[in-house]
Parts: structure tokens; C-alpha cells; sequence
């Protein structure tokens, strides 16, 4: 199948890249500093070839038959090479989840730019919530209060609601015609 570079990049998620060359999402497990989920995406060969890959470690996982798992490696793996006309790719393989596709189908080649771009998301959000600490902020720390002496945070009431109280309400100002024949409302 054949892509035009802005068109693949976008539906991964990623249209930097084709003025970086390369660029990468990862996060570490907060147990044991290991790599829990890695993704990226970049150009090689000066351009001519176009790889992306993605290894994501998730844990109590359920699969689609309702299976749970205590470990899943969720994979991706898609190689394109630059054809004659310099702005054009024709992909040549793409896995994911254990999964290979050599000369992939339209289909196949959009599930798979689909995947990794929704977990490519998830992993460059994990990343940015671990690089503020995200957790550390908003979860009470029984421990660390006990050691400061001061109490453990406690959301206030008014935060506490219940999905079915909750309600937006968008306010707008409904158009009349006007009395006199002016335009303006």
C-alpha cells in the first residue's frame, strides 16, 4: 500500500517528524525503574525508510475474551521504504501483537496506524504525568503526612458527586427576529 509521508504521520499521530527525523515517547516503572512502555517513530537512511515502533507493558490486562493477565506486552512494528517519486511510501510490513503482515492490506495498515497512534497517546500521556508526578500531587500520602505532621489531603465534599448529579448546562442566547426589521440580534 501507498502513503503520501504527511498522510501516514498524521494518522500516527505525528506529523513532526518529517521535520525532526525522529520522535519518541517513553515511560519507567515507578517499582522498579524499568521501561514500561516505549514508543517512536523516525526516518532513517536519510529518509528513505520510515519505521515506527512501540512496546507497551500493561499490567491486570483483559483481553478481548475476558481473560485477565497479570503482565501483556501490547507491540507495534511498521517499516515503509521511499519510493522513486521522493513523497511517497509503500509499506512493507507492519506486526502488531505478535501479528506480521508482510504487503499488508488497506485495512490492516489502517488498524495498525489506528493502534499506535491511541497507544503511542497513552504512552506519551503516562510519560507526561510521571515527568510532573502527577500521582504524587493528587493522591493523599497516609505516610508522608504521618512524617510532616500535618493531616493527609482530603478532597473536599463539593468535589465528591456522584456521575448520575453531574450535569453541564451550556448557556446561549436564542435568536429572535427582529421587531423592527433590524439585521443586528
Amino acid at each position: 500500500m501507498i502513503y503520501a509521508l504527511n498522510d501516514l504521520l498524521m494518522k500516527m499521530g505525528a506529523p513532526e517528524v518529517k521535520r525532526r527525523g525522529r520522535i519518541e515517547w517513553h515511560y519507567f516503572d515507578r517499582r522498579d525503574d524499568a521501561l514500561a512502555g516505549f514508543a517512536e517513530i523516525r526516518l532513517g537512511a536519510g529518509g528513505e525508510h520510515l519505521i515506527a515502533e512501540l512496546k507497551h507493558i500493561r499490567e491486570n490486562y483483559e483481553d478481548d475474551k475476558g481473560a485477565f493477565h497479570r503482565t501483556y506486552t501490547e507491540s507495534f512494528y511498521l517499516y515503509a521504504e521511499r519510493m522513486a517519486d521522493g513523497a511517497h511510501y509503500r509499506i512493507k510490513k507492519i506486526c502488531f501483537d505478535g501479528e506480521e503482515y508482510a504487503d499488508p492490506a488497506k485495512g490492516v495498515i489502517e488498524l495498525g496506524l489506528s493502534l499506535f497512534h491511541a497507544r503511542a497517546l497513552d504512552i506519551s500521556i503516562r510519560m507526561i504525568e510521571q515527568t510532573f508526578n502527577k500521582q504524587d500531587i493528587t493522591d493523599a500520602k497516609e505516610e508522608e503526612a504521618a512524617k510532616t505532621g500535618l493531616p493527609a489531603f482530603a478532597p473536599p465534599a463539593a468535589l465528591k458527586r456522584d456521575a448520575a448529579e453531574f450535569s453541564v448546562v451550556i448557556p446561549f442566547r436564542p435568536r429572535h427576529a427582529p421587531a423592527n426589521g433590524d439585521a443586528r440580534t
